[in-house]
């Protein structure tokens, strides 16, 4: 596509009704031999932060795209940006598995206090590779997920028919080295060589009857009672941006009192944090129920805390299990709503933040863990680091905003 002269660019954005629209927006401009134009969707998208957003998720609501352009559908999108006149890879997600479309979403990297705006258009999108992933493995009933950064398991209850039978709700840390999926290739190896670095990373970590990293629990009595095995799952999303399951774990007792949990997980692109949401159901309580998120201690692990944003954040920092090749350090994190956090604990095993919650209550916590041998943590202060930024983000969400316009016809780009 050529350049358009000035005057065209100003019938453009004038046609858009976006005079404040970027000068990199203005590449969009028609020649005078393509000047019909099709409906598109402007969307502004502005970090308010004085840092760097890398890899950042934006999400305009569905509904707003379906009402800018009626004939856009889940298969039948797509965004381009306006600076690079390239497709960016987005996805159309249901978040909460009701069967209705919520989200379209994208990603893009913002430095400091930048606006960058793009185009979405009902055209199909070109194929793009995913980086998030999410698998149930039949033979051991795992649910294992990943981004292209790192990835986690947890155990159902077909576990206990196997020969590494065991009672876990706890979090398991697959390690990356790599940028592209590895769960499925992983599980194709079997168990024993997934414990082994052949190059890719590996499953270092020991969960055991644990909370692993970022499990929960109801705290009674200075006391854990943790759910047994997942008993349902279900898989609502798998890419290509992001990735989200459901997990269901049946009703335990809590010192007299019956508990059971619904868990939601889901894990963007770039990303070393997922986002947990989990609702507790106890039949007949009329209280907030104290519960507990925590790591598991490993051996030359130190936790720190962090009350400096309005997500605290709980972090452990130490070697990895010198067995198989184990090498590099591991951090390991939960984040909590400061406004929710009551108290942060350590006990024999655990670090614990300790909070409440009401029964039938959404209780969103992130977690998350970052090796120094991906290339991505240089040490404790860098992981460190990112988590403060991280708590940053999710206070200062992306501004976004959305005009209706229109994109040069028969643009392929």
């Amino acid at each position: 596509m050529t350049r358009a002269t000035d005057h065209h660019r100003r019938l453009l954005l004038v046609a858009l009704g976006t005079a404040c629209l970027a000068p990199a927006s203005m590449a969009y401009a028609q020649t005078a031999a393509a000047r019909a134009a099709v409906p598109a969707l402007i969307v502004r998208a502005e970090n308010p932060l004085p840092m760097r957003r890398a890899e950042e998720t934006i999400g305009v609501a569905w509904a707003t795209v379906r009402a800018g352009l009626p004939d856009a559908t889940p298969a039948r999108v797509r965004v381009m940006s306006t600076a690079s006149q390239r497709e960016v890879v987005s996805q159309v997600v249901d978040d909460d598995g009701d069967g209705t479309m919520d989200q379209l979403i994208f990603q893009s990297n913002f430095g400091s206090g930048e606006v960058k705006t793009f185009v979405v258009e009902a055209a199909a999108p070109a194929t793009a590779a995913s980086k998030v992933h999410t698998r149930h493995d039949p033979p051991r009933d795992d649910i294992a997920w990943e981004s292209d950064r790192i990835a986690f398991r947890m155990y159902g209850e077909g576990l206990k028919l196997t020969p590494s039978a065991m009672s876990s709700s706890g979090i398991d840390v697959w390690l990356k080295r790599v940028r592209t999926p590895i769960v499925e290739k992983w599980y194709a190896k079997g168990h024993d060589s997934y414990h082994v670095d052949t190059g890719e990373g590996a499953d270092f970590y020991d969960v055991g009857q644990t909370l692993g990293t970022g499990g929960t629990a109801i705290w009674r009595n200075d006391s854990l009672y943790r759910a047994d095995n997942f008993k349902g799952w279900r898989i609502i999303a798998d890419g290509p941006v992001r990735t989200i399951f459901e997990l269901r774990y049946d009703p335990w007792d809590v010192a007299g009192q019956r508990v059971s949990e619904v868990k939601r997980i889901s894990i963007d692109a770039g990303h070393n944090l997922f986002r947990q949401a989990s609702t507790f159901t106890a039949p007949g309580a009329g209280e907030p129920l104290p519960y507990a998120i925590g790591l598991v201690k490993r051996p030359g692990m130190v936790g720190t805390t962090s009350r400096a944003q309005g997500w605290a954040w709980l972090a452990g920092w130490g070697p990895v299990a010198r067995k198989n090749g184990g090498h590099g350090d591991l951090g390991t994190a939960v984040l909590v709503e400061r406004a929710r956090l009551m108290d942060w604990k350590e006990t024999g095993d655990h670090y614990l933040a300790i909070g409440s919650v009401r029964p039938g209550e959404p209780l969103v916590h992130w977690v998350g863990a970052g090796w120094t041998a991906s290339g991505d943590f240089a040490d404790v202060q860098a992981w460190w680091r990112y988590l403060t930024e991280f708590a940053q983000r999710l206070e200062a969400p992306m501004k976004v905003t959305t005009t209706s316009g229109f994109a040069p016809a028969g643009d392929t780009r």
